[in-house]
């Protein structure tokens, strides 16, 4: 494969704005989403809590030592991808090859990750363990955060909304599947301490990581053959001269200022940050440990499978009102009453779990949760694709935006593992966890404040404006 990273601006700049995409184009642009999330989302939430049992204390599930070693684990994977993320990002911006800007890192991405679910199915040693772990978080990331520079590169502004439905849709049926086929072949092994449920959670564990495999190579393959990249704006200036200048005059220090903190200093993005990360702490928080909060607050026996249950749920309710919105919002131009609303809906299922918990069924919780979710994801990318600093340094940009969804990543093991193991040590642990989803519910109350602080405008093509006018501008 041919790669070459661009160090200078091209000399030619085009004004073309994407072409309107069938619905067709529209699920090849976003079926990746679909494969990555089949691979990943379960991880978190079941498989990894599940062979931790197995390497941790073993016998009982949910006790102090598996949860701090799952937010350790947690967190290793939420440090790499803040590092790769925005890196990814940018290089994708810069390169040209036969397969264009964004592919080149979706194929490499996509052949270390097969490598680290290799890895990951087939070692029952901790270190490798971890190491394919490794592998896994950061192919993961360098696909996602090339290819998500894909949606502004390809979609118009008219068509952000339906775009981000899609988007949101593929993500919740990936997930919705990844967490169907995790509680299917774990679910035999989890609650119980015995040598043959150990056995069938290792077994089950290989197979979904071999299924998980497949359906990656499915998402790479359509990639390639659905998705076309179209050449786009230059970086900066458009003339070849006056970029070179630039470059020889600015110094190192003020080229990465330029890059990577003149972003926040456009007031909507910063907040669409702050939103976003709010909103995914609460989540990562309520993902992380329910499964053990199953198995320690409810004293359910087959936690896995009560897990999965409660998730695909909420994730039924999330796909019913996804692409429905995700369109709706395109017609009203208004995406920030849509996240202040599904925000509220997260927070006050999360609540329940918090002041009633096993007094109120767990399915009528899943779906308010599902809805608000799915709210939420039908305008996420939307919104921050509106919020753009800038078009031709999309990949960039939306790969700081993604350090949203990162940190918290960071941020919820750390805090959840520490409050869990003082509760534990006066003898609360199931207090703990109830503790862990009051914190969730405060983060995603946060979120829906902070949204009301973003300014939308009717604006729909201006994007290459600002890089335009500096053209006329370098040309006077």
């Amino acid at each position: 494969m041919l790669v070459q990273i661009r160090q200078e601006a091209p000399a030619v700049l085009t004004q073309d704005r994407p072409a309107l995409l069938s619905r067709r184009e529209l699920l090849g642009l976003s079926f990746l989403w679909f494969a990555l999330n089949f691979t990943f989302a379960a991880l978190l939430p079941i498989v990894i809590p599940a062979q931790i049992v197995l390497f941790i204390a073993p016998g009982a599930a949910g006790n102090a030592q598996q949860a701090l070693f799952l937010g350790g684990l947690a967190a290793l994977g939420a440090v790499t991808a803040v590092i790769i993320q925005p890196v990814a990002g940018a290089l994708s911006d810069r390169t040209r090859s036969r397969l264009g800007r964004r592919r080149p890192y979706v194929l490499g991405g996509g052949v270390i990750m097969l490598g680290g679910l290799t890895l990951l199915a087939a070692t029952h040693n901790m270190a490798l363990y971890v190491a394919g772990l490794f592998l896994v978080v950061v192919a993961n990331t360098v696909s996602g955060a090339a290819f998500q520079g894909l949606v502004p590169d390809r979609v118009p502004a008219e068509q952000r909304g339906v775009a981000s439905g899609y988007v949101g849709l593929m993500t919740l049926l990936g997930t919705v599947g990844s967490l169907a086929v995790a509680s299917l072949l774990l679910g035999q092994g989890g609650g119980h301490g015995s040598a043959a449920a150990g056995l069938a959670t290792a077994h089950g564990a290989a197979l979904f990581y071999g299924l998980g495999a497949l359906v990656l190579l499915g998402g790479i393959v359509v990639t390639f053959v659905g998705v076309r990249e179209t050449p786009h704006f230059p970086l900066h200036l458009p003339h070849h001269h006056a970029a070179k200048t630039n470059e020889d005059t600015s110094t190192r220090r003020e080229r990465l200022a330029r890059m990577w903190l003149a972003p926040w200093r456009h007031a909507n993005f910063t907040w669409v940050f702050l939103t976003r990360g709010f909103v995914m702490l609460g989540l990562a928080l309520f993902m992380t440990y329910i499964e053990y909060y199953f198995a320690r607050v409810a004293h359910l026996t087959n936690f896995v499978q009560a897990t999965a249950i409660n998730a695909i749920m909420a994730l039924l309710g999330a796909v019913a009102s996804t692409l429905l919105l995700g369109a709706l919002s395109d017609r009203m131009r208004r995406r920030v009453p849509i996240v202040f609303g599904a925000s509220a809906c997260m927070a006050l299922a999360a609540l329940a779990f918090v002041v009633a918990p096993g007094q109120i069924p767990l399915w009528p919780l899943g779906i308010l949760f599902g809805l608000g979710y799915g709210a939420y994801m039908s305008v996420d990318v939307a919104l921050a694709i509106d919020a753009l600093p800038s078009r031709s340094e999309a990949g960039k940009d939306l790969g700081l935006w993604s350090t949203a969804s990162t940190l918290p990543g960071i941020l919820a093991p750390m805090l959840g593992s520490v409050v869990i193991f003082a509760a534990d040590r006066f003898g609360e642990t199931a207090l703990g966890y109830r503790a862990v989803f009051g914190l969730a519910t405060l983060f995603l109350v946060l979120g829906a404040a902070f949204i009301l602080k973003v300014r939308e405008t009717r604006r729909t093509h201006e994007e290459a404006a600002p890089v335009i006018a500096e053209a006329e501008t370098s040309a006077n």
